[in-house]
């Protein structure tokens, strides 16, 4: 699956620089899942019923900021589509 974002493309002109993740903020994750805040939280507490430990991991990036690295979103999503196909 290519990124979620078209925009990831590396520079042609730039070729030696590195490839800087894109972070994804809760609604963005909110918006490419389908899923609701609330349910994302719920999936990353082990003391949930909706725990999933395939959901990516957030990074907390500053005091009361988090994001999500959207190629890790983006591989959740194909291995729920992935999964869905099989069955």
């Amino acid at each position: 699956m290519e990124l979620l974002n078209a925009n990831t493309q590396p520079n042609a002109l730039t070729p030696s620089m590195p490839q800087i993740p894109r972070m994804l903020p809760l609604k963005q994750v909110v918006h490419y899942t389908g899923l609701s805040s609330t349910t994302i939280y719920d999936m990353l507490d082990r003391r949930s019923k909706r725990y999933d430990p395939t959901f990516p991991i957030q990074v907390k990036l500053s005091k009361g900021r988090v994001a999500w690295v959207e190629s890790e979103v983006a591989q959740w999503i194909e291995s729920k589509i992935a999964t869905a196909r099989v069955h």
